[in-house]
């Protein structure tokens, strides 16, 4: 009887363990995302090098034959090559903006505290986490919460303050956060979308243009309202003057 008492006695599995088999399984499937990202990037990558190496290539032979004394050109010629130049040129780009959506999207669990760091022996995720409840009196958001955290190094203006980037594991917990930044106007503290390189650049030259009236990011996408009160949606290479006219 014994024996049949011990064997009928249940397994119980705690909300703590699930809670780790959960993470677990979340943090392999996160690694796994990340590696077939950075495959799609390489290959992108590997596009964007060989046309540019063509590109490169057609602009000396054309600036070679262009300056030869043998034998004028050809209108026919210069121009086959011309069109040859452009397309490739397109074909670059095209791989360039494909390469750089992917990139933004693999950050979408991301975000950029300007103004925030660490005091001593204390971690960037309890930093973060601490500026959360702190600052932005956000209670929803725990340091489990938190896939990884560290401080950053940059050039820009705004990157001077001390950077951390902050990951998430869940992207609700993102956007809950970037949705409080309002609270932080007029202090010295930010919240940016973490934005590929591409995608920064063509946002500080909308903030810059004269005829932008405000621009701004949201999940990755950048938009702007220019001088005639109309909402575009910009793409990096676009002109504000094609957006004006389009």
């Amino acid at each position: 009887m014994d024996d049949v008492a011990e064997k009928s006695v249940p397994v119980s599995v705690s909300a703590d363990e699930v809670e780790q088999i959960i993470q677990k399984a979340l943090s392999s499937a996160m690694l796994d995302i990340q590696e077939l990202f950075n495959s799609k990037l390489a290959e992108l990558n590997d596009r964007v090098e060989t046309a540019e190496t063509r590109i490169t290539v057609l602009e000396e032979r054309l600036a070679s034959l262009e300056q030869s004394s043998v034998a004028p050109l050809q209108p026919q010629v210069i121009s086959d090559m011309s069109a040859e130049l452009q397309a490739i040129k397109v074909e670059s780009r095209e791989s360039l903006l494909a390469s750089n959506d992917n990139e933004q999207y693999s950050r979408r669990f991301n975000l950029r505290l300007y103004g925030v760091k660490p005091s001593e022996n204390e971690s960037c995720c309890m930093a973060a986490h601490k500026f959360f409840k702190d600052v932005l009196h956000i209670a929803s958001v725990s340091e489990s919460d938190i896939e990884a955290a560290h401080m950053t190094v940059g050039s820009t203006n705004q990157q001077r303050r001390p950077t951390m980037l902050v990951r998430f594991f869940y992207r609700e917990s993102r956007d809950r956060v970037i949705k409080n930044r309002r609270v932080l106007k007029g202090t010295h503290f930010a919240i940016t979308e973490d934005l590929t390189t591409l995608n920064a650049k063509t946002m500080n030259r909308l903030r810059n243009h004269a005829q932008v009236r405000t621009a701004w990011s949201w999940n990755g996408k950048l938009f702007a309202i220019l001088s005639n009160g109309k909402k575009v949606t910009v793409r990096p290479f676009q002109s504000v003057d094609e957006l004006l006219r389009s």
